[in-house]
């Protein structure tokens, strides 16, 4: 039997239009893939650079948005690391306005994304922080509402939990909504989201920033141990009338066992363990070497 070679060319275009978006769907992935072993490495000049062109070639709002934030996470794991390098305010400032425009990006083509929100609230906050203090406090409430918007849309999501108590330590309760207790349970809610992530094998190992954000945040609160055992009550009664994440966020502390004794001596317990861990690696990254060095700083205050 002869196959006239019309045929066999409508054949060949068939099986080149339905190969075609698989194949575009596994570059995609791949690249999502390589970005993020790079992101471990703390390459973020390596994200970028790889993401940046795969941007402009995405086929469909889903891809673009995946991009999107892992460029918005580099962008400012980028500002981070030049900081360190001494470049120049002006030079960072716009730096994290880019990080934040990716994000934006982001939100626009995957609203329901909580990865957009989270970005883009912490790439605010570090513009905030380069301005100083001033712009800092008028950021707080955009980049809370932003952080509220990830938690809504993810209850499981402990990088904001993370950045969401150290907003709420940072910004004066006086004249804003700072509230250092509100800062440790939040904590407390992401390390505790952290462990199930490392026990379930979703994680490699700690997030340990965390562990030293919980420790610094309990140096500041400075409750002792009686305070510490009567508020529990309280706390789970309040945790159990709100069913408003960033509220259940606030009250979490009732809802775990905690150590019988001080704030501080909690901190210090805490500080102890993360020196050993981090000390223990045979490698660190900069930014283990950056929470290794601030452990040590704050264990030298209790």
């Amino acid at each position: 039997m002869r196959i006239s070679g019309k045929l066999v060319l409508w054949g060949l275009m068939l099986v080149l239009l339905l190969s075609g978006p698989a194949l575009a769907f596994s570059q995609i992935a791949q690249t999502l893939e390589r970005a993020d072993e790079l992101d471990k490495l703390e390459n973020h000049r390596g994200v970028i650079d790889l993401l940046t062109p795969a941007l402009g070639t995405a086929g469909n709002n889903t891809d673009r948005a995946e991009i999107a934030w892992r460029l918005a996470r580099a962008t400012l794991g980028f500002g981070d690391q030049q900081k360190d390098a001494g470049v120049s305010s002006r030079d960072l400032l716009a730096i994290f306005e880019q990080g934040e425009a990716y994000a934006d990006q982001a939100i626009q083509w995957a609203p329901n994304n909580p990865l957009g929100y989270f970005w883009k609230s912490s790439n605010i906050g570090r513009w905030g922080q380069t301005r100083g203090i001033l712009d800092s406090l008028s950021k707080a409430p955009v980049m809370r509402d932003l952080l509220t918007q990830a938690i809504t849309m993810d209850v499981n999501h402990a990088d904001s939990y993370y950045v969401l108590g150290q907003l709420y330590a940072a910004v004066p309760r006086i004249i804003s909504f700072g509230n250092q207790d509100y800062a440790v349970s939040l904590a407390r809610k992401a390390v505790d989201l952290n462990q199930k992530e490392v026990a379930a094998g979703i994680k490699d190992e700690p997030n340990y920033g965390y562990y030293l954000k919980l420790a610094e945040h309990l140096n500041d609160r400075n409750w002792n141990a009686a305070r510490r055992t009567r508020e529990q009550a309280n706390k789970q009664r309040d945790f159990n009338r709100t069913t408003v994440p960033l509220e259940r966020g606030w009250y979490f502390e009732g809802t775990i066992t905690i150590p019988n004794m001080t704030d501080r001596q909690e901190a210090r317990q805490i500080t102890d363990q993360l020196i050993g861990w981090l000390t223990a690696k045979p490698s660190r990254t900069p930014s283990q070497e950056r929470n290794l060095r601030e452990a040590r700083e704050l264990l030298a205050k209790l």
